[in-house]
């Protein structure tokens, strides 16, 4: 009988670790079961920015914005950066205590408080399931033809499957698209820079009472806030990896993946937008991409969402988890599934454009305390601190950071703070606000609280 040759017994093993349906929950993973390196996390982030919701980001820059392309380049760097290091931060707390990030955060928010944005991290996950089921939907009905139902089912069927499975099939479908989307993308992006005004001036009529300077403000913290919402997930996709990874290596490769993905798509939409506002990708086919070049792009913006949104679906179930409902993570998948479809069918065919500026923008008025929180209690308490009660200092914190960012939220159409409507251009600085506000005040209540006998790396998970 003819032996199996080595390689393709590894390989069979590698199948079949990877599409093993994960039994694990939000429980710390033993270290018996770690594994994965580092360059994991670069394929996943790369992969996880390389979509159309990165696209439209970047065309708000120059389309509606009023930016110049050399200067939406520069806006869309700096908040990429940010989000970026945002994400290579969190990445590292993973192999640390093989849990996620919103069940540490009960160290410092308190067990009842950190529910409350695990609660708005399960929203999250489920509004971004919605957005960018919609997305997949247009660029597979552009592609395959048929009606938005039958597109509307493939897109969403297949991240919540992805999602089911979970962690391992995940990081494989990511490794794959990190390689497959770059040579799917080439075709729009020559095109796309080369047929384009990369040349453009401010529009001083298109940015209106924003100004240079709040139009470029608005278009980092627009990118900021993209890359940042995906922070709340990072540690999930690194729980995995043994208690020794370099931090870090695994900052440098999660900065690394998100920040060249996230200027890449970010930086060609921009430069599409010189050319037309593109609503949705269906757009892309009527207004600027010639025939076969259209085509190749439908699949790729096809493919980079369903990808991207299988995140989503999976960390939404744990946020879900994490805020004290009693199911299985498979059960937590099919909720966040039902709930992001359903949301994505009765909003969906609609116009995309009309929330998803202030999306992004509300994202990161909560979410940069809440991180403000993470990084001083991770990195400058120093000694004991308060052990996990009901409600921790973190808490008091978050929420004044929150509310100190009101006055300079500018959301148009739901709500702009009184500051924001006096001078436009400080519209995009309540996320400043936020995070230096919550950051500071945590760290004053911590020093309150160090009389307390257990440090926060005693506080069980």
């Amino acid at each position: 009988m003819a032996r199996t040759p080595p390689i393709v017994g590894r390989l069979a093993d590698s199948a079949r670790a990877a599409t093993t349906v994960e039994a694990a929950g939000i429980e710390p993973i033993p270290e018996r079961e770690r594994r994965g390196g580092p360059g994991a996390s670069f394929t996943l982030w790369f992969s996880s920015n390389v979509q159309f919701s990165t696209l439209s980001a970047g065309m708000l820059a120059t389309a509606a914005f009023g930016l110049g392309w050399v200067q939406a380049m520069l806006a869309i760097t700096i908040g990429s950066a940010i989000g970026a290091a945002a994400i290579g931060i969190t990445s590292t707390f993973g192999p640390r205590t093989g849990v996620g990030l919103l069940v540490q955060t009960r160290g410092p928010l308190g067990r009842v408080g950190a529910i409350a944005p695990a609660v708005l991290v399960f929203l999250k996950a489920c509004a971004w399931f919605a957005v960018n089921s919609v997305l997949g939907t247009f660029a597979v009905q552009t592609l395959l033809g048929g009606g938005f139902t039958s597109a509307f089912a493939i897109v969403t069927i297949a991240q919540i499957v992805i999602a089911l499975v979970g962690y391992s099939f995940i990081h494989t479908v990511q490794k794959a698209m990190a390689v497959a989307l770059p040579v799917l993308f080439i075709g729009v992006s020559v095109y796309g820079f080369t047929q384009s005004d990369l040349g453009s001036g401010f529009d001083a009529e298109q940015a209106g009472a924003l100004g240079f300077v709040g139009a470029f403000a608005l278009t980092v913290a627009v990118h900021a806030s993209r890359a940042l919402s995906f922070s709340t997930y990072a540690a999930d996709y690194t729980r995995y990896m043994p208690a020794d990874t370099s931090p870090r290596r695994l900052f440098a490769c999660a900065f690394t993946g998100t920040l060249l993905g996230s200027v890449w798509i970010g930086g060609l939409g921009a430069a599409i937008g010189t050319l037309a506002f593109i609503g949705t990708p269906t757009d892309l086919v009527t207004e600027v991409l010639p025939g076969v070049l259209a085509a190749v792009t439908m699949l790729a913006l096809g493919i980079s969402t369903i990808t991207s949104s299988c995140l989503d679906c999976y960390s939404g179930a744990l946020a879900w988890l994490t805020a004290g409902v009693r199911m299985t993570r498979w059960q937590a998948v099919l909720v966040v599934g039902a709930i992001g479809a359903t949301l994505g069918w009765l909003t969906g065919q609609g116009d995309y454009w009309e929330s998803f500026q202030n999306f992004l923008i509300l994202l990161g008025n909560w979410i940069a305390p809440w991180f403000a929180v993470v990084l001083v209690d991770r990195f400058l308490v120093r000694g004991p601190v308060r052990p996990p009660s009901r409600f921790g200092p973190g808490f008091v914190a978050w929420l004044l950071g929150v509310a100190a960012a009101v006055p300079f939220m500018s959301q148009p159409g739901v709500f702009t703070g009184p500051i924001a409507e006096r001078w436009p251009a400080l519209g995009a600085s309540a996320v400043v606000v936020a995070f230096v506000t919550a950051g500071l005040v945590h760290a004053l209540l911590t020093r309150v609280a160090r009389p307390e006998t257990r440090s926060s790396k005693e506080i069980p998970a």
